[in-house]
Parts: structure tokens; sequence; C-alpha cells
């Protein structure tokens, strides 16, 4: 137990899972080429089978070493649960679950703290963004139901219905040909239309967006900072710790020296 201990607390051993992490998540991602060899799926799935084994091999040691304690760690039990569905469907055709695997380079983030901001910023930013987003789809609906009335019964292809005309106002939205595919042809027949295309643009893709991205934007600066300060209290607290532990070492060589003093002044007299 003390060996699995020592070998779960080394500090390689986080990388190498990480590196297998990576190598399976490669692995997986060729396997989906449809132009492979026999040989070629065989070597493929035998480097995915040596993976499952390694993450196998983790999961044990984890639930041996920590035991109870395991279960209180978010990413164990996602690790339990991608693990063990690849085990219990190891000879099975459903490819899916082999595939749900991939989700295990989330746990490839611990290693990259830079990457750890990013998508906390994202998690944070979630609450406010989702009223952002509420707020755009009420836009979607007003502008949808106006375009359903407006354009509807000439161009039933692009505004023939709410379904429809929010897919239509989505390509409008991100400027995948709007003005080209959408815009101009209406306009040819209704010239004023360009009114009900600039305000929603107006509306969402430079405002709404922008304001998405400002949300994001200061979530990122709110746990960039709160991590530089974290990461200045561990470093105070290490030298702190280093200087005790030089304090120590450096009353342990003057007892050192007061020991050597009396022996010598102990065999002059």
């Amino acid at each position: 137990m003390e060996i699995l201990q020592k070998a779960l607390d080394w500090k390689h051993t986080q990388k190498i899972i990480t590196s297998v992490i990576i190598l399976n998540a490669i692995v997986l991602g060729i396997l989906t080429d449809r132009s492979l060899t026999a040989e070629q799926i065989f070597l493929l799935e035998a480097v995915d089978k040596a993976c499952l084994v390694i993450f196998v091999i983790e999961l044990v040691a984890k639930l041996l070493v920590y035991r109870k304690n395991f279960w209180s760690d978010a990413w164990n039990i996602f690790d339990f649960v991608v693990v063990a569905s690849s085990i219990i469907f190891i000879s099975s055709s459903v490819s899916i679950i082999r595939a749900f695997r991939i989700f295990r380079l989330l746990k490839a983030l611990a290693e990259f703290p830079e990457l750890q901001i990013l998508v906390s910023a994202m998690l944070k930013a979630i609450p406010s963004m989702s009223w952002a987003l509420v707020l755009l789809f009420i836009i979607f609906y007003i502008f949808a139901v106006f375009g359903s009335a407006l354009y509807g019964e000439n161009f039933p292809e692009l505004f023939g219905g709410v379904g429809g005309s929010m897919f239509t106002l989505f390509q409008v939205m991100t400027f995948e040909s709007w003005a080209t595919a959408v815009a101009r042809p209406i306009m040819e027949v209704q010239p004023y239309a360009w009114i009900y295309f600039l305000v929603f643009i107006l509306l969402t893709s430079i405002t709404l967006l922008n304001v998405m991205v400002g949300i994001v934007v200061e979530a990122v600066g709110t746990i960039s900072e709160a991590a530089k300060k974290k990461q200045a209290a561990k470093d105070a607290v290490k030298a702190q710790s280093e200087g005790y532990e030089a304090d120590e070492v450096e009353k342990k060589i003057r007892k050192h020296f007061e020991q050597i003093e009396e022996l010598l002044k102990a065999r002059k007299a």
C-alpha cells in the first residue's frame, strides 16, 4: 500500500497519465477513419486496450489507497464511470461507449493552469451569460415573428415559419452569406428591408455578443487574479517553511559546534 501511495504521489505520475490520455484520444480520433486497413485497425485497437489497462491500474490503485475518500473527488467519480463503462462494453459493438472516453481529455486540464483558468472563467460566466442568452432568444423570437409576417409570403424558404425564420436570423447574426443569400434578394422585392436586418444585427451581433465576450473576459481577469494571489500565498508559505528549515539547520550546526567546543575543553582539562 505504501508503494502504491508513493507511486500516486510521484510528481511524474500525473504527467504520464495525461500523456496516455492524449495518446488514447489521438487513437480514438484515427479509428474514426473509414479507410483504415484491418491491420491498422488491429494495431490501433491494441494501443487503445493498452491505454485502457493503464487507466484500470490507475483506478484500482486510487481505490486501494484512498478508499472512501476516493468518492469525494468528482474527477475520480467521472474516471470510474468512464473506465468501468469501457470495461463492460470492451467486447461490444457499441462504439459510442469507447468514444465517450474522449472526455477524459478534460482531465488533462490539470496539467495546464492556463486552460484551467479559461475553463473556470467560462463556468463562472455561465450564470451571467444565461440571462444574456435569454434576452438573445427573446430578440430572435420577436424578429422571427415579424420576419414571418413581413417576408413569409414572398420568401417562404427563408421566413416561412417561426422556426425557419429563427434559423435564417441565426445565419444573419453569424454573417454567413447573409447579404447575398438573405438580405439582397428580399430587398429586391421590398427595398426597405435593410432596416429590419440592420436593427437585428445591431442588437445581436454587435451588442449582445460583445456583452457576452465582455462577461467572459471579466471572469477570466477575476479568476486569473485569484490564481495569482493563491500562488503568491503558496510561495510565501513555502518561503516561510524554507526559512524555518534553514533556522533549524543553523541551530543544529551551532549545537554541534558547542558540543565540539565542550569536548575540546574537556580534553584540555
